[in-house]
């Protein structure tokens, strides 16, 4: 996790879907949560005829104003200084580097919103302590793109795992509508 970054993870996915295109697969339908999210949506900025549509929950827009929210000046600038953060989840701990802040610098979200033009359905939960749910907002109303429909979930939070019958069947009228799934 030292060396994570939102342009590896754009890199794996690239390969990814490089493979499912040498398979007979050259569109593709994207579904990310959090970072996974953020990279979905990058990817299909970049690739806009090859994505058919994306569904994300809450994609990890606005994630370094989150980290200096969370963390304050004085952690951050030590981060910084020390070239890693120690990363405590219910997944595990792991040490984040510096470089991660960085490469996200490098992604401008105001040009991603300006040249996006993908299908996307976007799931957020309000009570999110992860993913501003403004950003998404900001985000999903900013976008180029006309098909961006956005969920917010006054109640929910990071992962809405209490709504997913609910999110399964707006994910199914999405595709419905997006001609991408038949009955």
């Amino acid at each position: 996790m030292l060396d994570l970054s939102l342009s590896r993870n754009l890199g794996d996915l690239a390969a990814v879907h490089a493979d499912l295109e040498r398979r007979g697969y050259p569109r593709v339908i994207l579904f990310g949560s959090s970072l996974g999210g953020l990279t979905g949506l990058w990817h299909a900025r970049r690739h806009p005829e090859r994505v058919a549509a994306a569904i994300h929950l809450a994609p990890a827009l606005g994630l370094e104003e989150s980290f200096g929210a969370t963390l304050g000046p004085t952690k951050m600038a030590r981060w910084e200084r020390d070239g890693k953060l120690e990363i405590e989840h219910e997944l595990g701990t792991w040490d984040l580097g510096w470089s991660f802040v960085e490469d996200l610098r490098a992604h401008d979200v105001a040009a991603l919103a300006a040249a996006y033009r993908t299908p996307t359905l976007i799931f957020q939960g309000q009570h999110d302590a992860r993913v501003p749910w403004r950003a998404v907002a900001d985000f999903a109303t900013q976008a180029a793109g006309e098909a961006i429909e956005l969920h917010l979930f006054a109640d929910g939070d990071h992962r809405l795992l209490d709504r997913l019958p609910r999110l399964w069947e707006l994910t199914e009228e999405f595709l419905t509508r997006q001609r991408l799934l038949t009955g």
